[in-house]
């Protein structure tokens, strides 16, 4: 009987291990970045792939006919393969932006591969305490999770240099939903868009979000591009889905390949978890073979219809020119029916007092 009761006392203990293990550390109590004001300095980093010189140059021009002043740091030149750099350079370039204390916002230049390697080699202390602005989305996915989760800072999934980098910077529609996110108002204090639809006015030809499940929630917004989303499950920076509303995209995916890292996700608990989901546009990732595919379509049927949380499908984020930043970490309202996204706080705080002295525009 003894022997019965420590073996059982053992697999206990054991499982009480394992669920204490696995479970998530508490996150970082919400943290806004300052608004940003013309002048300030953005930083151009490749934290993953690199950029052509060229179009660095172009989305540099792009951002200082806003008014701003816009630094490169490295990766414009380097190039390792896919990589802007050793993940040594690449995590130095970013980490000197990061510690810069005139760069105000740091925008990436590119996604591709790469950021992955590197988040073990943030400062994510230094951003906690001097928050900044810092934009990407794709395989930069991977380091806004990070730094949302080990600071506490709202982050933005949002354009990218490639995207300034386009004829005259981003496109109208892409621009309307970035700038009045990130700058201060012109009473100098950041204030929600006025827009009760965040991303409802549609560029020509895209198409409007939809609803799979009905239902209005609330929630922290979280999430990215849905590869990059499951290859941080497991490690320290996987994704927290928690009481979020859950948003996912990608790109040139076959439907299989959706299905795998959509159950992936099922099967990690985290679509258990979250209040809501908000789907963005799956670019490319429509079947080819009729006879032998499932459609995108069928399977949000099958991950999303028995959650009872609202859904939202063909959101206007993710791979495509025109493109609706999301801040991640920010408290919102999806309400499916609706077809409704509505941010429920400023993304920014107000900008610190003005400096001094602004340097000029560098290159």
């Amino acid at each position: 009987m003894t022997t019965k009761l420590r073996g059982v006392g053992a697999a206990l203990g054991a499982a009480l291990f394992l669920a204490f293990a696995g479970a998530q550390q508490p996150a970082q109590p919400q943290l806004h970045a300052p608004a940003l004001e013309k002048g300030d300095t953005i930083a151009l980093v490749s934290p993953a792939g690199p950029l052509a010189p060229e179009s660095v140059k172009a989305a540099s021009e792009a951002l200082k006919r806003r008014g701003y002043t816009v630094r490169w740091f490295d990766g414009r030149s380097k190039k390792r393969g896919y990589l802007a750099g050793s993940d040594e350079e690449r995590a130095a370039a970013f980490n000197a932006a990061v510690h810069d204390p005139d760069v105000k916002a740091i925008i990436c230049l590119r996604g591709g591969y790469g950021s992955p390697r590197i988040l073990d080699r943030i400062d994510y202390a230094q951003l906690r305490s001097h928050p900044k602005v810092v934009v990407g989305y794709s395989d930069i996915t991977a380091l806004l999770i990070a730094i949302e989760k080990e600071s506490g800072l709202v982050v933005f999934h949002g354009p990218m240099g490639k995207e300034w980098s386009a004829s005259r910077g981003g496109t109208p529609f892409t621009q309307k939903y970035f700038w009045p996110l990130v700058e201060a108002s012109a009473a100098g204090s950041p204030a929600l868009p006025a827009f009760a639809d965040w991303g409802g006015d549609r560029a020509h030809g895209m198409k409007a979000p939809s609803k799979l499940v009905g239902g209005s929630t609330e929630g922290i917004l979280r999430g990215g591009n849905l590869s990059v989303v499951c290859a941080t499950l497991g490690t320290p920076y996987e994704l927290d889905a928690r009481g979020a509303v859950l948003f996912l995209e990608e790109v040139g995916e076959k439907p299989f390949r959706i299905d795998r890292m959509l159950n992936q996700l099922r099967l990690s608990g985290k679509l258990a978890q979250a209040r809501g989901i908000l789907l963005g546009v799956f670019a490319g990732c429509d079947a080819t073979d009729p006879d032998g595919d499932l459609s995108v379509s069928d399977l949000f049927l099958d991950y999303f219809s028995g959650l009872k949380v609202p859904v939202l499908f063909d959101f206007p984020a993710g791979h495509v020119p025109d493109m609706v930043t999301l801040p991640l970490g920010l408290k919102v309202r999806l309400d499916a029916d609706a077809a409704k996204l509505t941010l429920l706080e400023p993304a920014v705080e107000a900008p610190t007092p003005a400096r001094e002295g602004k340097p000029a525009a560098a290159e």
